[in-house]
């Protein structure tokens, strides 16, 4: 490390004395991105955003959210080996074209348990989006428990919790949203993630502890819900090129579970509970 910062140390000082070098980076071409989310609990969850990949180098904003959209999510059955997507048959539209733009939902929608579904996007320019997802069983939290640290004039809060794991492979997704309001409009507004499966532990109970603390008081909003595995693998690959240490980290491929474009259709069986780290009173 030292003989790098010293190598490095030299290359500036002999940039003082040299002309500018001016590098041309090839600007990336947008991508179309789609967060598609759909559940069996809570209304304001179930919507479909639609944008466009942003130039790291050339950042138009007017590039995010597109407003010229036609989304259609379908039910569908499980007919022995075969999914058929010949039930009813949702027109999802955009909420608001200046205060939402790129949002698509219907409020009549309501999303089924152990029930598949499929994405459909057409956009102007002729390409198509699509995709499917299922919509399993919400796992079942047995237990929660709180408590304090006091380190100095802080008291930092703690949880934990469990829920019984079957036997079949399951994936995933927790969000924690703090705050005293428990309506969460659209994934984004959680502060916290967290994806997981049953590979360590199977057919027995799933602890969680939370391992950052909160503070005394802080309300907490727990969404635990059981995905699909591919959709399980892309939020995996999300998080880790989300955190890849910007635009020249070595790139890490998403891996989204849709056709024509970049992103994920994620059927969310949620499990929902609330507490208040405070004492008793």
């Amino acid at each position: 490390m030292r003989s790098f910062a010293i190598a490095l140390f030299g290359l500036l000082a002999l940039s003082s004395c040299e002309k500018e070098i001016s590098i041309n980076v090839p600007p990336v071409a947008s991508e179309l991105v789609v967060e598609a989310s759909i559940n069996q609990a809570i209304p304001t969850l179930n919507y479909v955003f639609i944008n466009r990949t942003i130039d790291y180098f050339n950042p138009q904003l007017n590039l995010n959210g597109l407003n010229d959209a036609e989304v259609y999510i379908t039910e569908g059955s499980i007919q022995g080996t075969d999914t058929l997507y010949s039930g009813t048959r949702w027109k999802f539209s955009l909420l608001s074209d200046s205060l939402l733009p790129g949002v698509y939902a219907n409020l009549t929608f309501t999303g089924k348990e152990n029930t598949p579904y499929k994405l459909d996007i057409s956009m102007p320019d002729g390409k198509k989006v699509s995709g499917t997802t299922f919509i399993g069983k919400p796992p079942v939290i047995d237990s929660m428990q709180y408590w304090f640290q006091i380190e100095g004039k802080d008291t930092n809060s703690f949880f934990w919790m469990q829920w019984f794991d079957g036997p079949e492979q399951n994936n995933y997704r927790m969000a924690i949203y703090n705050n005293v309001d428990s309506l969460l409009l659209g994934w984004g507004a959680a502060q916290r993630f967290y994806t997981f499966d049953d590979e360590l532990i199977n057919n027995a109970m799933r602890p969680f502890r939370s391992l950052r603390p909160y503070s005394y008081g802080d309300t907490l909003n727990i969404y635990l819900s059981s995905i699909g595995r591919r959709e399980y693998l892309f939020w995996e690959s999300f998080g880790s090129a989300a955190n890849n240490g910007g635009p020249f980290a070595t790139p890490i491929a998403v891996k989204s579970n849709i056709s024509g474009a970049i992103g994920s259709f994620t059927g969310y069986a949620i499990e929902r509970k609330r507490i208040v780290l405070r004492y008793p009173k």
